[in-house]
């Protein structure tokens, strides 16, 4: 006797058939009961053309097993009374009510299931839209009033009534801002389900309705899945296996608006949504689906999802005025939302909101690609009187005409224009491309700062000249050396034109001391001043320049007490005050206890204000900054699990700043900083798989940055401070093999930058780190390149000069040697595994002192007692294998060593044994 048909091949052939001849089928005694039920939920749930929502289509059920609908009419259901049947459908019937126990006059919809549909599985997706749609709360979702079941006991539903034309309808008619309207009032409501871990997974027009007064309303999150927090099939249903074939609910759709994951049966997800959004949006704006016109039945819907590409939306619609008006930006949003693969598109339905507000606004979009040519036309879009008029200045500048229509008499006038023009480029333009691509900007910033300095030649008592000329070289010192944001990695010229900068100021200052924006503008210098000092390592002259910012702080909020920015300016001084007491990658530099005493104090201040501004963006970023300051010296003090739920904290900031502007390049790159504190976080806690994806996340996107951007100085900085620290920690765990590839990348990246911007004086320390740690890794790992290990490593030791003011650095370095060449030294070379050996010990006695010296320092005291394991086994030291062994078990019982590391302890300890004996 052959099997029964699959589930999927019987689903295929009933689909397509009047439900009369449906249930002939159904009831072919051949057929598995399991599987007639399975068939009978999944075709309930099948969408059709007609379908106004999921109570479509109508089963073939017998009606004498429910009441009819004239016997129901005037039932009560709890406090509601059902008036009027709206419609029915497969799974039930929709009801108008009013509420009848008098607590307050109104109306609803009420959903109640039918008898035969009662099933478990129907009963548990109709429990889950009523959890899904109680944690939703927004005004462009329809609200759940009330639940339960009725007299006869079958499950209902008290929905918010709403009476409007679905999404296609209302809109067809308005023009094209007001159909954008309607729109991001949708994708708010999206966003809000998303942000609660929900998908709708049907957004189809006659899920969308409008109201008469214009308010979009969501209906029904019935085949809503609840995201799991961690898992990896979130979103994804739950299948189950009937002759040998998945069976999953994957027509819990209506093909034309699903997403090509959604008709493979795939994991869904919130891409998923944003995909069927961005269906929406192409119906929105030229009047018909992006594929499958031709389609006659669901099975050829879902096949042009999946091999049709859309069309531009400006290459199919008539009207002349409307193509030009979707060409360029709306375009590229609209494909970008409709990418195949989930990874192309949006990273979020905020992301894709933000660009449609960005191109109402006249503003670029991310989904084009970011020229400095595409953002001067939107600023010239945005701006065109401004332009035009600086325009015209700029050509009697540059033309010679401006000198002579000074000595004809009308120089006020042509004074007032070039400055104004200069303003322009240096302010306007500049802002517009700021954060974006470095190419192209300090040409521009330069040559308005030149001719703001031939106007003040002229003008040199001109107080507003003055002061736009010192903005002017503060912003060619941003990009020639940043240390927070692009630049082209030449400090020694930034710190030339900061100088300008605050000789200006200083001047300004002598003139008018109460000017408190002159005030702002000298914290700022002094700020980016103490900035470059630490980058190079000198932090008595970073602390003295941010000493100077934070008495210019103090003055602004103490004279601006209501000003929450002059409040958040003194957080942020104070906070590099901190960071001027410490540096993690050189702690034989500062003096952390200082540090700790100053952030713990700025914490509790940023504490305050996050109650008294909840949610504001300033507050946000400031808060994020510190918070991954805090992190770092809660985790060089060992505490793990105060470092994790600060870095947790400083994530939730910094998902706070991208949901309020997805596109924003200062926040994408926070979020990759932060990512980063969180995986290292992460991984000290015990959470390593976790850890490892998240830094491996966070790389990808900071390659994504310089790929964009690769003249980026900053960017290629903060690609380099991903790899290092992967690395480190498999090296710490004693995963070398693992470290290596991290290693290989770090070292080839450092060394492009050292010969590209010969500037940066701290590339010369981390190149000399990457180098040992790679050597040291080749040398110990990888026998085929040992050799080229030991010769690098000799290298190094010929030439330290990059880290010669740094004895940690320095005894890392000859610990590093004395690991690798010890155990290759035969009796031979006796002199030189002496020399070698005692080098060693000088080592690690430099490494102890450091711990002993930060009593607090967990890095410190992990770092010397690592030391003595590795040069006990290197050198056969007994002693110091079982000292180091000591130290390892001390930090493991204190609770300041990393979950990794944990097996280190063991190992050693054995070890030591093995030694002893």
């Amino acid at each position: 006797m052959s099997p029964p048909p699959s589930l999927r091949a019987l689903f295929d052939a009933l689909l397509p058939l009047p439900p009369a001849q449906r249930e002939r089928r159904l009831s072919d005694p051949s057929l598995p009961a399991a599987l007639v039920a399975e068939l009978r939920e999944l075709l309930a749930h099948a969408p059709t053309e007609t379908a106004a929502g999921f109570l479509a289509e109508p089963a073939a059920l017998p009606e004498a097993q429910d009441l009819r609908p004239a016997d129901r009419q005037g039932q009560r259901l709890g406090a509601w009374q059902l008036l009027a049947l709206l419609g029915s459908g497969g799974m039930g019937e929709v009801w108008l009510a009013r509420r009848a126990d008098g607590a307050f006059d109104g109306q609803a919809a009420v959903k109640l299931l039918k008898r035969g549909m009662d099933s478990d599985a129907v009963l548990a997706r109709f429990a889950q839209e009523q959890r899904a749609l109680a944690r939703l709360s927004h005004p462009h979702i329809a609200r759940l009033l009330d639940a339960g079941r009725s007299p006869d006991g079958l499950p209902y539903f008290v929905m918010e009534r709403v009476q409007g034309r679905p999404l296609d309808e209302a809109a067809a008619a308005l023009p094209l801002r007001e159909r954008l309207a309607l729109f991001l009032q949708l994708a708010d409501a999206v966003a809000h389900a998303h942000r609660h871990l929900l998908v709708h997974r049907d957004l189809k027009p006659g899920n969308v309705l409008v109201d008469e007064e214009g308010r979009v309303k969501l209906l029904d999150f019935g085949i809503a899945k609840a995201l799991a927090l961690h898992g990896e099939d979130a979103g994804n249903p739950q299948p189950a296996t009937q002759g040998g074939t998945q069976a999953t609910t994957l027509l819990a759709f209506t093909p034309h608006f699903a997403s090509p994951e959604q008709v493979r049966g795939e994991p869904v997800s919130t891409a998923t949504d944003q995909y069927s959004l961005g269906v929406l949006l192409y119906l929105l704006l030229t009047g018909q689906r992006p594929y499958g016109h031709d389609a006659d039945s669901a099975l050829a819907a879902a096949q042009a999802v999946l091999e049709q590409e859309p069309r531009r939306p400006s290459a199919v619609v008539a009207d002349a005025a409307l193509r030009r008006a979707l060409a360029g930006d709306l375009d590229n949003v609209v494909l970008k939302a409709l990418e195949k693969a989930p990874e192309r598109r949006y990273p979020s339905v905020e992301t894709l909101a933000a660009d449609l507000r960005a191109h109402l606004a006249g503003f670029p979009v991310s989904a084009q690609a970011p020229s400095a040519g595409y953002r001067l036309r939107k600023f010239v879009g945005r701006n065109r009187a401004a332009v035009a008029a600086g325009a015209v200045a700029a050509l009697a500048l540059l033309g010679g005409t401006a000198l002579a229509l000074w000595q004809a008499g009308l120089a006020e006038r042509r004074f007032a224009e070039a400055h104004r023009f200069a303003r322009t480029m240096l302010f306007d333009v500049d802002s517009a491309l700021r954060d974006g691509p470095t190419a192209g900007r300090e040409v521009l910033v330069s040559q308005a700062a030149q001719y703001l300095g031939r106007l003040s030649g002229e003008r040199i008592r001109d107080t507003a000249l003055l002061r736009d000329l010192a903005e002017a070289w503060e912003r060619v010192a941003d990009i020639q050396g940043s240390a927070h944001r692009s630049n082209v990695g030449r400090p020694q010229d930034a710190d030339t034109s900061l100088a300008q900068a605050l000789a200006l100021r200083e001047r300004l200052a002598a003139r008018d001391g109460d000017d408190l924006d002159n005030v702002a503008g000298l914290m700022t210098v002094r700020e980016r001043l103490g900035d470059h000092a630490r980058a190079q390592g000198d932090l008595a002259r970073a602390a003295d320049h941010y000493r100077q910012a934070v008495a210019q702080a103090r003055v602004l909020a103490e004279r601006r007490g209501d000003d929450l920015k002059a409040q958040l300016a003194l957080l942020r001084t104070q906070r590099y005050l901190a960071s001027a007491h410490y540096w993690p990658n050189l702690p034989s530099l500062g003096d952390h206890a200082t540090a700790r005493a100053l952030l713990q104090e700025q914490v509790q201040r940023l504490d305050e204000l996050l109650r008294r501004f909840p949610g504001h963006t300033d507050v946000a970023s400031s808060g994020n900054g510190l918070l991954n300051q805090w992190t770092d010296m809660l985790r060089l003090a060992g505490e793990h699990a105060a470092a994790l739920a600060n870095a947790q904290r400083s994530m939730a900031l910094v998902q706070q700043l991208l949901a309020a502007e997805p596109a924003h390049p200062v926040w994408q790159r926070w979020q990759a900083l932060t990512e980063g504190r969180l995986a290292d976080a992460l991984i000290d806690a015990g959470h390593w798989d976790e850890g490892v994806a998240l830094w491996q996340r966070s790389i990808a996107g900071r390659e994504a940055v310089v790929q964009a951007d690769p003249g980026n100085e900053r960017a290629l900085r903060t690609l380099a401070n991903g790899y290092g620290p992967l690395a480190e920690h498999h090296l710490r765990a004693g995963r070398l093999l693992e470290a290596l590839p991290w290693l290989e990348r770090e070292n080839q990246l450092l060394h492009q930058m050292r010969q590209r911007f010969p500037q940066v004086a701290a590339l010369g320390p981390r190149w000399v780190e990457s180098e040992r740690d790679l050597a040291m890794t080749l040398a110990l790992a990888q026998p085929a390149r040992a050799a080229e290990g030991v010769s690098r490593l000799q290298a190094l030791g010929a030439a330290p000069a990059a880290i010669a003011d740094d004895s940690t650095a320095l005894a890392k370095l000859r610990l590093a040697r004395a690991r690798a060449l010890l155990p290759r030294l035969g009796a031979g070379q006796a002199d030189q595994r002496e020399a070698l050996w005692r080098e060693a010990l000088q080592t690690l006695a430099t490494l102890r002192e450091a711990a002993r010296r930060e009593a607090f320092n967990a890095t410190a005291a992990l770092e010397a007692a690592q030391a003595a394991v590795h040069l006990g086994r290197a050198g056969e030291d007994c002693t110091l294998l079982r000292q180091g062994a000591q130290a390892l078990q001390a930090l493991a019982g204190d609770g300041r060593l990393p979950r990794p590391l944990q097996g280190l302890v063991t190992a050693a300890a054995a070890d030591a044994a093995a030694c002893s004996s």
